[in-house]
């Protein structure tokens, strides 16, 4: 399954239980469609979020959409586009494209986990200490793709740090931090501090699911 950049990569919050249905994705494209059928990441915060809308959801969604070439990035992956096709469509006819998109990619729908190494945990971190403990959107599109970081595990590990306050997000969204506790850490504790996450937040979820 190919996967779409994330719009915004400090919008990745992690929810636990999310649903993942073409009706919610619906509501998704909606908001899309009135705001002239495409969306910048800025804008995705305040047109989204009233609606309900989780980011890893919404994330999730342009994911399946992007595979059934209903939505298309910018090249700089900050603007999200709907396709000629569900641009023009609305209701009954949108929803069936929708529909149609979830059930090719029905395997690939579960709730998100954090699926890398430690040391891959401990590489971003590494990275941003270097760059003064934070990362916008736009130092991340010009750094991490040299550093061998594609969106899907930059995702995963922002996420998980956020979840776990490793790190922060700064009030207007557009950049990511370490925790100050982070910042100052040994680097050569952060492979342990992200397997220690990593542990922390599968025992928590595993909590959650058997309730």
């Amino acid at each position: 399954m190919r996967r779409a950049a994330p719009i915004l990569i400090a919008s990745l919050l992690a929810a636990p239980a999310l649903a993942f249905t073409p009706e919610r994705a619906g509501i998704m494209v909606d908001a899309v469609r009135a705001n002239g059928c495409t969306m910048a990441g800025s804008e995705a915060p305040g047109a989204l979020e009233p609606l309900g809308l989780e980011s890893v959801e919404v994330q999730t969604f342009v994911d399946v959409l992007f595979n059934a070439e209903l939505v298309t990035l910018s090249e700089d992956m900050q603007t999200l586009s709907l396709s000629e096709a569900l641009c023009a469509s609305e209701g009954d006819a949108a929803m069936a494209m929708i529909v149609t998109a979830f059930e090719a990619g029905e395997t690939d729908l579960r709730p998100w986990q954090p699926e890398f190494a430690p040391e891959r945990g401990a590489a971003l971190v590494a990275i941003l200490r270097a760059n003064d403990c934070t990362m916008t959107d736009q130092q991340a599109g010009e750094i991490l793709p040299d550093q061998g970081f594609d969106p899907v595990i930059t995702r995963d590990i922002v996420t998980l740090m956020l979840e776990t306050d490793l790190a922060t997000v700064s009030d207007d969204g557009q950049s990511v931090g370490l925790s100050p506790v982070l910042c100052a850490a040994d680097p050569a504790t952060d492979t342990a501090t992200i397997a220690q996450a990593l542990t922390a937040w599968t025992e928590a979820n595993a909590v959650e699911e058997s309730q």
